[in-house]
């Protein structure tokens, strides 16, 4: 099953995990876990009921357990044959995590890519998305869903959490419990319930770069009626970490505000409960830019001229000094305001009926999602490509209806039907600005060729889904369970496309009377490559398919369990919006195929030395048919050499590696986290890929054969590894207190930006250091926190791309700075 020469390469480094390990709250179980409902019996009413950890008996002495309710019924993590890394409340306050993105520091199968939030790239085991993929027309891999709601665009990811109970990471194709199908995982959020017991908690948080963050909640129950509401907000505030000299300001900053309420009823004999959620998320920034790390030569590998006048010879056509190419100097020189407006918010209402000992759930979700742009396109300070924006507005709907049968059977199941409705409206406004001309065609040509050209048009995408599933498992033997699940999902895409070139000065205008016929022939040219004057189609995608799962468990003893299973998943067929690609022998198709995976994991779950060590391993291989990616070519239009991008099904892959998860508590007051993933990602076969800038040719017309090499954004080695130690230290201010201290680490080797493994994209291996040290009530009334995060201040890079078309450099997005402040929390 695994490629004989790479799986040599796994088995030397299967011993590496397990010594170095990963940082979280890490446990291995699985493909269909839905998360954490802690709290009271009103939070069991939550949806995809998922991972509570709880501690012990001896709280300090053993390793928290976890119980889950992944298959609707409350079952030990350990003894579940699925797998999942789950984030506790308490994990996210000592890490100081307060988005999805910051979290895959701690989960090191889950890998966040990403310059802007809409392009956002989520992976999972090396499969979901591809980067820099911000066509509309294709689904995510990975699902993430929020109070058991999915959520549809992938930049929730980058939006903060705040009052979460946990967040639950699923590996492996999902889809036979609940929601959407996915082929990669879910990212499963799960906030706080309302209390039927008044409570409330408050955070204030101050850091370096103005660095304020303040986080409340408050809940209670409204008097005896059965009613509870709970109220939370979150307002976090930081200066730019970058340094424009063009407008003297720090970019790079964040400003997130989000407000979330509940109410929450349940009948007196608490066999109907009901959650109305409701939340609003608004952020404003000037980032999702990147910095230059270099320019490209002019000459590629086989000694042939790449590009005539490379960077500094546009740029000195076009009159412009660039800065000194320097990412760690924290300096950028955009000319154009960078910013982001991003607002994001929906209902949802979970009622859930007790019936004969059977459970009936019915989830209602509602969301929006606006993106609200103004981008340089060019990421210089020459005004070349002024405008490259693309405001979205998109609306989403979704209804899942469950049973799920009364535990204590030997044979018990869940059943359900899933819809899901989504519409995507996008407003297209792209322009040049007046460097354009003589940084793209030469000195000669003057500022109005170009200044002012642009696009404008509409995309609309809308996707109707619908889906049955039904699980269940087996108690074969009081040793053995056997489980398996099967979905049946049918969608429909469809799509239009409309854009028209605007604002060009006519060819024919007195300002271009001393050029010669050639020279506007160039000028025509390059507009209508870059902006054709118009395009406009209809496409639609449409079809069914079958998913299932089989796994089983076995008991060896009562503290060791080892489990097999195979699953299959697909991302349905989708469509192209995008300015049609003319390839060499025909046009890019206006669809695409399904993406359809076939994973396979064996695993050990074990609770050993009195419940102080939990262990648990896994092997996982997984074949991805008609992989889904976003391809980039350099088209010569009219002798004009553009970037064309188009969505297609590139070949197949594997995934294939082994994931380890250590938790211990050996000495009283320490507890130790670690994780680690070894994954070797890689094409089987892509024949028909874009060559990396210096391997083309004449000969190869720019196509090259990629059979063999890394998926791109998947890193082979990822781990990390925490501790935390506390101990009592007497009275203080009539407190019994606690100190504490810890610390984590986490590690990422080099991965590729771009999907054709250019060189020139890579992203270096980096190493990330974070600690804190605080005292505490004894009882959790307060903590007060003092805290650093990337404490070498590491130079590292979420993200990379090459520009070979354009700018002729490559670039990189850079991640935080050294960080460091102070968290006073209260809790009542």
């Amino acid at each position: 099953m695994f490629h004989a020469t790479r799986l040599g390469r796994l088995s030397r480094c299967i011993v590496m995990p397990v010594l170095l390990g990963s940082a979280g709250s890490v446990l291995t179980a699985g493909a269909a876990l839905a998360a954490d409902r802690a709290g009271d019996t009103a939070a069991k009413t939550a949806g995809k009921d998922a991972a509570a950890a709880t501690p012990a008996d001896d709280e300090g002495q053993h390793v928290e357990a976890i119980t889950v309710t992944a298959r609707h019924r409350s079952e030990n993590l350990q003894r579940v044959p699925i797998a999942v890394t789950a984030v506790t409340a308490r994990d996210l306050a000592a890490s100081g995590n307060f988005s999805i993105r910051q979290i895959q520091q701690q989960v090191p199968s889950l890998s966040i890519l990403g310059f802007n939030p809409r392009n956002i790239t989520i992976q999972i085991r090396g499969l979901g998305t591809t980067a820099g993929t911000v066509n509309s027309g294709i689904e995510p891999g990975v699902g993430v869903y929020v109070n058991g709601v999915y959520n549809a665009r992938p930049s929730i990811a980058v939006f903060d959490t705040f009052d979460v109970a946990s967040v639950n990471v699923l590996r492996g194709p999902q889809g036979t419990l609940f929601g959407k199908n996915t082929v990669a995982g879910v990212i499963e959020v799960n906030t706080s319930p309302a209390s039927y017991t008044p409570e409330a908690s408050g955070e204030i948080t101050y850091g370096n770069y103005d660095f304020s963050q303040i986080k409340i909640a408050v809940s209670a129950p409204i008097d005896d009626t059965g009613f509870a509401v709970r109220l939370a907000g979150i307002k976090s505030d930081r200066d730019g970490t970058i340094y424009n000299t063009r407008f003297k300001a720090p970019w790079q900053d964040y400003h997130n505000q989000a407000v979330r309420g509940e109410i929450a009823y349940r009948s007196p004999a608490e066999s109907f409960h009901a959650r109305l959620i409701a939340d609003l998320n608004k952020q404003h920034q000037y980032q999702g830019f990147q910095l230059i790390r270099g320019v490209l030569p002019r000459l590629r590998a086989d000694g042939s001229v790449g590009v005539a006048r490379d960077f500094y010879a546009r740029a000195a056509d076009a009159g412009y000094t660039p800065l000194p190419i320097d990412p760690a100097a924290r300096r950028t020189d955009l000319d154009t305001p960078f910013t982001v407006d991003m607002k994001t918010g929906g209902a949802s209402l979970q009622l859930d009926q007790t019936v004969a000992g059977h459970t009936l759930t019915s989830i209602t979700g509602w969301r929006f999602w606006d993106w609200t742009p103004s981008l340089d396109g060019d990421r210089l300070g020459a005004a070349i490509n002024t405008a490259s924006n693309l405001p979205t507005y998109q609306r989403q709907f979704s209804e899942e209806l469950r049973i799920a049968s009364p535990s204590g059977q030997a044979l018990e199941y869940t059943a359900g039907l899933y819809y899901f409705w989504q519409r995507n409206r996008e407003i297209p406004y792209n322009a040049f600005g007046p460097d354009a001309a003589k940084y793209l065609l030469g000195a000669a040509y003057p500022a109005e060729a170009l200044n002012g050209v642009g696009q404008r048009g509409l995309y609309l995408a809308t996707t109707r889904s619908y889906s049955g599933f039904v699980n269940a498992t087996w108690h074969a033997t009081a040793r053995l369970d056997i489980n398996a699940g099967a979905r049946y999902t049918y969608e429909k895409r469809v799509g239009y496309y409309n854009a028209y070139q605007v604002d060009a000065i006519p060819i024919t205008d007195p300002v271009f009377a001393a050029l010669t016929a050639a020279q506007r022939t160039a000028i025509v040219n390059q507009r209508n490559s870059s902006f054709p004057l118009s395009n406009t189609y209809d496409a639609a995608a449409e079809g069914g398919k079958v998913s299932g799962t089989i796994n089983a468990l076995y008991k060896v003893t009562r503290d060791v369990n080892v489990y097999a299973g195979y699953s299959r998943g697909f991302k349905s067929a989708g469509i192209n919006l995008a300015a049609p690609v003319q390839l060499a022998d025909s046009p890019a198709p206006q669809t695409f195929e399904p993406e359809i995976v076939d994973a396979f994991e064996i695993g050990l779950k074990t609770d050993l030395f009195d419940n102080r060590l939990t262990f648990n391993a896994a092997l996982f291989l997984s074949n991805d048919k008609d992989y889904q990616a976003n391809q980039s070519i350099i088209a010569t239009i009219n002798g004009a050499s553009v970037l064309r991008s188009f969505i297609t099904n590139v070949g197949t892959v594997r995934t294939q590696g082994v994931e380890v998860d250590v938790r211990a508590t050996p000495i009283d007051g320490l507890r130790i986290t670690a994780a680690a993933t070894y994954n070797d990602a890689y094409f089987r076969s892509y024949v028909n890929a874009a060559c990396p800038y210096r391997d083309r040719t004449a000969a190869n017309a720019g196509v090259c054969d990629l059979s063999g090499r890394p998926v791109s954004g998947v890193s082979r080695f990822v781990y990390n590894a925490s501790a935390e130690y506390g101990f009592a230290t007497g009275k203080a201010w009539g407190f019994d207190t606690e100190t504490y201290f810890g610390g984590d680490y986490s590690h990422r080797s080099s991965a590729y930006g771009a999907l054709n493994d250019d060189p020139y994209s890579l992203i270096p291996a980096y190493g990330l250091v974070n600690a804190y040290i605080g005292i505490r009530d004894a009882n959790g009334v307060w903590d007060l926190k003092l805290w650093g995060r990337n404490l070498a201040d590491t130079l590292y890079y979420t993200n990379a791309s090459v520009d070979q078309a354009t700018t002729y450099s490559y670039a990189g997005a850079v991640g935080d700075p050294r960080f460091y402040g102070a968290t006073l929390r209260l809790q009542f």
